[in-house]
């Protein structure tokens, strides 16, 4: 079977599934409705690049390359890990192998999540590139199994843990898609896992859970925040809000003291070790004071520019400034283990991040329509 074939199977897959779902109800996401195909003159190859952009929300994958850019580096620096395929491999080898698994989720997610919601996005996002029949629904299966496929395909040069890890959070993601997102104080959390997941596909025996508890803590509070900016139902009331902080903590206390367990029998310990000849060194504990200065000055970009936004504005703004934020931890965390010269790279690569992020979202206005971010 070739991949074509397998992607047909796929789509067909999607549509078996949402023929479960007769009820006709915008909002419950599991109903796939054709979107009308584009009847226009052949279309400039730039638009059709700026739809895929934009189905794909490839801007917002930047922080989730950055995530596993950071783990890849803590394990490269570190000797505890030279069992792991990715201390022995080229360095260009491993940052494009874990940002292939990156995009390769992201844009599965994203693509899969417009694909489960088509019915919604025709009377609520008429904007979105399936809704608007700029991208027709069998070429977005075919993205977004493509997608996932390549993420597989690299995990495995990872290892077969990796590989697993890959799986699973894919396994998440269409949880949160067909599920988890109707049930606020679960696909929250499902969000905030699946970030701390896919931090793991590098390195699933990394002791230092400190950034990924850090990266989940931060999803899970941009995902909550967005659905009260965009006002989503259902509300959120006393009960959703503890049960909400009640995972929260669970899944903390199990990342924190997982990694604590873990390093216990280390000669490193659990804040990470760098290399220096024969001595292990770090900047230890009080190192955290770089991602407090991280996070303080996250919180201060959000009052200047989305406090005053209210509504769908403020949730895209809040969206697209927090996924740009993990490039600004993951150099904060680096510093913190006494990486400086990777820290400077990765502050460098925040800076363009930043530049191209807001050069696409320019460039896609100019186009005509507006770009949503979800």
């Amino acid at each position: 079977m070739n991949f074509r074939a397998t992607a047909e199977l796929f789509w067909n897959s999607l549509q078996t599934l949402s023929q479960g779902n007769t009820g006709g109800m915008p909002g419950d996401g599991l109903m796939i409705v054709a979107a009308p195909r584009y009847h226009g003159p052949v279309r400039p190859v730039a638009e059709r690049i700026l739809d895929a952009f934009q189905l794909t929300r490839l801007s917002l994958a930047f922080g989730a390359v950055c995530e596993l850019w950071l783990v890849t580096l803590l394990t490269r620096a570190d000797p505890r890990y030279v069992h792991l395929p990715l201390y022995h491999m080229p360095l260009w080898k491993a940052l494009v192998c874990t940002a292939v698994v990156a995009i390769g989720l992201f844009s599965f997610a994203a693509s899969l999540n417009d694909l489960l919601d088509i019915r919604h996005d025709r009377r609520f996002s008429p904007e979105r590139p399936l809704a608007a029949g700029r991208i027709r629904t069998s070429s977005a299966a075919l993205l977004s199994f493509g997608a996932l496929m390549a993420a597989v395909i690299s995990a495995s040069a990872l290892g077969e843990p990796a590989l697993i890890l890959t799986v699973a959070v894919a396994a998440a993601v269409m949880f949160y898609d067909a599920i988890g997102k109707h049930i606020p104080s679960i696909g929250i959390v499902t969000i905030g896992l699946v970030h701390a997941a896919n931090m793991l596909i590098p390195n699933w025996t990394l002791t230092f859970t400190l950034p990924i508890w850090w990266s989940m803590s931060h999803a899970v509070a941009i995902a909550a925040s967005v659905h009260r900016y965009e006002d989503k139902r259902p509300y959120f009331g006393t009960k959703r809000i503890l049960s909400l902080v009640a995972a929260w903590l669970f899944w903390s206390i199990v990342l924190l003291g997982g990694g604590a367990l873990a390093a216990r029998n280390s000669a490193g310990g659990y804040w990470p070790q760098v290399a220096r000849g024969d001595e292990l060194i770090g900047s230890g504990p009080i190192g955290i004071i770089w991602p407090v200065l991280a996070l303080a000055g996250f919180l201060l970009l959000v009052r200047a520019k989305v406090a005053g936004s209210p509504g769908p504005a403020g949730a895209e703004r809040l969206r697209r400034y927090g996924a740009m934020w993990q490039a600004v931890y993951a150099a904060a965390w680096l510093m913190a283990a006494g990486l400086q010269a990777e820290a400077l790279g990765m502050a460098a690569l925040a800076l363009a991040g930043i530049v191209a992020m807001t050069l696409l979202k320019e460039i896609n206005g100019l186009s005509g329509r507006p770009i949503s971010w979800r």
